[in-house]
């Protein structure tokens, strides 16, 4: 019996570590806690878009072919869904935040719409928050040649900021246009 007393012990002494201050959050609890600095200059959390619907995409501005081609899509998308897109968000979390400052990602996004957001963080936070999402990336190389390889999805959060509904790179666009507008309409409207 003292061998168990002592292994739950242990237990709940580790347990209690991963409460201090500096312990990594995880979870769905990263989208709650994490706040970001966002290219308008606030910090928030991805719980702070909450209030209208948020197409959220992971990538870094140095790509060169998916994300810019994946941001023009979101342009698209809003322009082709008329009333509906206009209430939709497009938020740009960098996965390279060393070299994408919120400046930076302000600059950047304005090429596309200047009513999207960028949001750059330190690693543990970028990385907490990705992962909240079974988002995963990884820097390929070292300095300004460097890339990243990352999960290349649209994060459909409602307003009320909970999941509705992810969309794959390779997710034909009419498919996703479908998908949004069928998830952007009001009964009633």
């Amino acid at each position: 019996m003292s061998a168990l007393r002592t292994v739950v012990l242990a237990a709940c002494g580790v347990l209690a570590a991963c409460q201090a201050a500096d312990a990594p959050v995880m979870g769905q609890a990263a989208l709650q806690s994490v706040a970001l600095q966002s290219s308008d200059g606030r910090r928030l959390s991805i719980a702070g878009l909450r209030g209208q619907p948020t197409l959220l995409f992971f990538g870094f501005t140095h790509c060169p072919e998916v994300c810019p081609l994946s941001l023009y899509k979101a342009v698209q998308f809003k322009r082709r869904l008329g009333p509906l897109g206009d209430r939709l968000q497009v938020v740009f979390v960098t996965v390279d935040p060393a070299r994408d400052t919120p400046a930076h990602l302000r600059e950047y996004l304005a090429a596309f719409d200047p009513g999207f957001i960028g949001l750059s963080g330190d690693e543990a936070g970028t990385r907490a928050v990705a992962e909240s999402l079974g988002v995963t990336y990884r820097r390929v190389g070292e300095g300004d040649a460097a890339t990243f390889e990352h999960t290349a999805s649209w994060f459909l959060l409602g307003a009320d900021g909970a999941l509705q509904d992810v969309y794959g790179y390779a997710l034909d666009d009419r498919e996703i246009e479908a998908r949004l507008r069928a998830r952007l309409a009001v009964p009633g409207e």
